[in-house]
């Protein structure tokens, strides 16, 4: 199976915006979360794995694709604006683009938007002590398995390619530049003002990382009230009408 066989079914669709904890699975999507985490770590313990050389494949860029703005919390799956194989096609580097960084609040702090969760084909991951390497897979039932230990990295970035931020649930995380981190980028690569991350994907057979899968993360930005949501669409000049301030009424 090709190992990037599955980038042209990511999510395409409009983004839900979603606010506060999702009401949790059904007993039926559970027991399969759970059949599914027991078959990867059963595959995982098998001796003497192969090396499989992967496969290259080239895939069309989406060119009507929207970056979305995402006020107060969601969950986004963000678009792979950019690929690299690696390591004789063993590893998978990719640029996942979530959505735009937005501007200031009405009292002209700045808004921030944060990190809080990831998830890799329904299971959410973890970290370890750097803050960036998997060390275990959660499922809806709260079993975990350490089976992609160290098989996938995740470095995100708030604002632009100089702009490394952590998960809000972990106590460290990457300081690096993206350019860095992502093979063939330079300073130039600067994604400025946007909210991406850098994935790092290696190639297992037995550990059931064979395609790229669909990662979802959990953003939460300090934009949230009403007033403050419409006073930054109208005015922003990337992303919304471009509404001079001066032409705004502000109480």
């Amino acid at each position: 199976m090709s190992f990037i066989d599955t980038l042209g079914g990511l999510a395409k669709g409009a983004y839900t915006f979603l606010s506060g904890k999702s009401i949790g699975s059904s007993l039926a999507r559970t027991a399969l979360l759970g059949y599914a985490l027991n078959r990867i770590n059963a595959s995982a313990n098998k001796a003497n794995e192969q090396k499989d050389p992967g496969t290259e494949v080239l895939i069309d860029p989406d060119t009507e694709y929207k970056i979305p703005v995402v006020y107060g919390s969601a969950y986004v799956t963000g678009k792979i604006t950019d690929a690299v194989m690696a390591d004789n096609n063993t590893t998978m580097w990719l640029c996942l683009t979530l959505c735009e960084k937005t501007g200031n609040l009405i009292d002209n702090t700045p808004s921030s938007i944060a990190f809080n969760e990831v998830y890799f084909n329904n299971f959410r991951l973890s970290f370890g002590g750097n803050g960036y390497s998997v060390d275990y897979m959660w499922d809806d039932s709260n079993n975990n398995s350490d089976v992609w230990a160290n098989q996938i990295e995740v470095y995100p970035f708030s604002g632009g390619s100089t702009s490394p931020v952590s998960f809000s649930s972990e106590g460290a995380g990457n300081t690096q530049n993206a350019y860095n981190i992502m093979p063939g980028w330079t300073s130039n690569h600067t994604m400025d003002n946007l909210v991406f991350c850098i994935v790092k994907i290696n190639y297992s057979k037995f550990k059931k990382l064979t395609n790229i899968g669909e990662m979802k993360f959990k953003l939460t930005n300090t934009m949230s009230q009403p007033g403050d949501v419409l006073y930054d669409y109208m005015t922003n000049t990337r992303y919304g009408a471009g509404i001079p301030s001066q032409e705004i009424y502000k109480s």
